[in-house]
């Protein structure tokens, strides 16, 4: 089968701009487990362990990526989003909720990691016996 040039530069194209939010999902997910004032998630309560907004991964991929406009920043946000649920194979929720600032009310992406949700490779503590086992002894 023939290619054509062009159909070989778009294939190239799209895998190109596909790998930046690929690569920054895995940057992102990475710092899920960072606490701290200035974490890029947020750490939720009750029924949810942790969230990500869309607006918070704008403003941290504009810090990390050097030249990147604030618009392009927010359609990298989208794109890393859509990559970071894909790549949790759907363990994450994503949600559209209303936001306010500076007297403009908008929808804003919240990708939500469940309390109950199990990740692959995660080590949790269930233990629900505080106590200490020790082994039977063999007497003489």
């Amino acid at each position: 089968m023939a290619y054509s040039s062009s159909s070989i530069q778009n294939g190239l194209l799209a895998s190109v701009t596909n790998r930046k939010p690929d690569e920054l999902a895995g940057k992102a997910w990475r710092k899920r487990d960072e606490a701290g004032r200035y974490s890029l998630w947020s750490k939720g309560s009750g029924e949810i362990r942790t969230y990500l907004d869309a607006s918070e991964l704008a403003e941290w991929i504009r810090l990390k990526e050097s030249g990147v406009s604030k618009k392009y920043s927010q359609e990298l946000a989208r794109r890393t989003m859509d990559a970071v649920h894909e790549l949790s194979n759907r363990r994450l929720g994503k949600i559209k909720r209303q936001r306010s600032k500076d007297g403009l009310s908008y929808q804003e992406t919240r990708l939500v990691l469940k309390a109950d949700v199990e990740l692959p490779g995660e080590v949790t503590s269930n233990k629900t016996d505080d106590s200490p086992t020790t082994d039977g002894v063999a007497g003489e």
